[in-house]
């Protein structure tokens, strides 16, 4: 299945944002475009990020390295949650275990 895009240009219109904000997120590793016939596109899975991003930006004025730290510790949170749930499931199984012997 191939990965569908979106002009950067089109997602910038939309959103009234500046191509060089969306550069500047791709130079700091927190979105990835696709360059094809000189035209830039952003892949579909990345226009969640690309929105959370702009809130930041727009909504409560954080400027570039503030939403890559916030970024960064979103990731971290969730790094965090996925390793709780693995040990919740962890001690689920044996305490279940352990109810069968």
């Amino acid at each position: 299945m191939e990965n569908k895009l979106i002009p950067v240009e089109e997602i910038c219109a939309y959103h009234h944002v500046e191509i060089n904000f969306i550069q500047s997120l791709e130079d700091f590793g927190l979105i990835h475009t696709t360059i094809k016939k000189e035209t830039t596109f952003l892949p579909i899975a990345e226009l969640t990020k690309l929105e959370q991003y702009l809130r930041l930006a727009q909504d409560l004025e954080i400027n570039l390295e503030g939403i890559y730290a916030v970024s960064h510790l979103l990731n971290q949170v969730q790094d965090m949650q996925d390793e709780i749930q693995a040990l919740k499931n962890e001690i689920n199984y044996y305490k279940q275990f352990n109810q069968q012997h």
